[in-house]
């Protein structure tokens, strides 16, 4: 059986072609593949993650995952920050990547079908997972991104492949110029996806009397993607909460979070958006709920989730949501994710991964990219 294997390079080459039917068919396979694990008893063939913290500051994560047709692993290997060397010679004084990963894929009987440098795939898959209810929504003139990293990166390619007609504008939030900076010149001097003259990309000025400006940016957003691995929320729930702020409902994504002690959104926006009687019930699901990838990884690792305290009915799984055999009220869902308060938390699952490899391994194929084997 043919195996390929799918450097860095080939991932970025591969993810930076995409059309918008490529791009849809690739939320589609991932949709699928969460429904399967929400809704079709896929959890129990999915294994806890094993990590080896080593006393150096190495950590390696070990992470497993599983679908009727697949098995595959992904390594992670996050390293403890360096300060850059000094610059010599040709070299830039750059520290390299401090995350690196892999993924192998196997097919059902464990025969091994690929291997792919992980690191671009686990960021355009986390941020296609938001893409999933951010599709629906009617409203999407004006979006906020909070982060300028590769997330932030694929947040907004997405965002304009899926809907790029209906963007206006694109506002980037980061305290570090000189990413941001890299980030704008990364979208708009991309050769092969022209940046649309339509939508306005701007930066947003940390000069200025920073809480005020956010507050009205907060207050003219339509969309909202949080990208950080923030200690502290991105901002009060306050922002949203004024009646200026409820002229106009938002979708609002929180992937950059994953461990207990961070925080993107302020927890008291998230128990006012599960309260039936808060001043956000008109525009709420069934009486309150928060969109998650995965409710026991969001219980285990997402800090604002746990800080808030929401009862486990007020989290409803993204698989569960989009099931097309569920038994929910569709007018009602329906409206929701059209016009709607919806928050989705992510902290990643590995059929999502699994998914995504198994479809760029396709796309490497059609596009003669890749190191293949015809016997592996």
């Amino acid at each position: 059986m043919a195996f390929t294997v799918l450097s860095d390079a080939h991932v970025k080459q591969i993810l930076a072609s995409l059309s918008s039917p490529e791009v849809s068919e690739l939320v589609s396979s991932l949709e699928h593949a969460l429904v399967q694990y929400s809704c079709q008893d896929e959890k129990q063939y999915q294994p806890h993650r094993a990590v080896i913290a080593r006393p150096d500051g190495q950590n390696t994560l070990f992470m497993p995952a599983s679908t009727p047709d697949l098995v595959g692993f992904k390594i992670v290997g996050i390293s403890p920050s360096k300060a850059p060397a000094p610059a010599s010679g040709s070299g830039s004084g750059t520290p390299p990547p401090a995350l690196k990963s892999a993924l192998t894929l196997c097919d059902e009987t464990g025969q091994a079908i690929g291997v792919l440098n992980a690191a671009e795939l686990t960021s355009f898959r986390t941020a296609l997972g938001s893409m999933l209810l951010y599709r629906f929504r009617r409203n999407t003139e004006n979006i906020v991104v909070f982060g300028a990293g590769k997330q932030a990166l694929w947040h907004i390619r997405l965002a304009i492949l899926l809907r790029g007609k209906d963007i206006r504008t694109i506002t980037v939030i980061n305290r570090s110029a000189a990413r941001t900076q890299q980030l704008v010149e990364t979208l708009t001097g991309d050769a092969q996806s022209a940046w649309p003259s339509h939508v306005k990309l701007n930066v947003f000025d940390e000069q200025k009397d920073r809480d005020a400006a956010l507050e009205t940016l907060m207050v003219d957003s339509d969309v909202i993607f949080c990208t950080t691995p923030s200690t502290q929320p991105l901002f009060p729930a306050s922002f949203l909460t004024s009646e200026n702020a409820r002229a106009k409902t938002r979708f609002l994504s929180a992937i950059g979070s994953y461990r207990l002690d961070m925080q993107e959104i302020d927890p008291e926006l998230l128990k006012l958006v599960v309260d039936p009687s808060s001043v956000f019930a008109g525009s709420a699901y069934q009486s309150g709920a928060i969109a998650v990838d995965s409710l026991e990884g969001c219980l285990q690792e997402a800090g604002e989730l746990v800080k808030a305290e929401l009862a486990t009915e007020k989290l409803l799984e993204i698989g569960r949501i989009l099931d097309p055999k569920s038994t929910a009220d569709q007018v009602e869902l329906k409206k929701w994710l059209e016009h709607g308060l919806v928050i989705y938390k992510s902290v990643g699952v590995g059929v999502m991964d699994l998914a995504i490899g198994k479809d760029l391994l396709h796309l490497a194929k059609s596009r003669k990219v890749g190191i293949t084997s015809d016997d592996f």
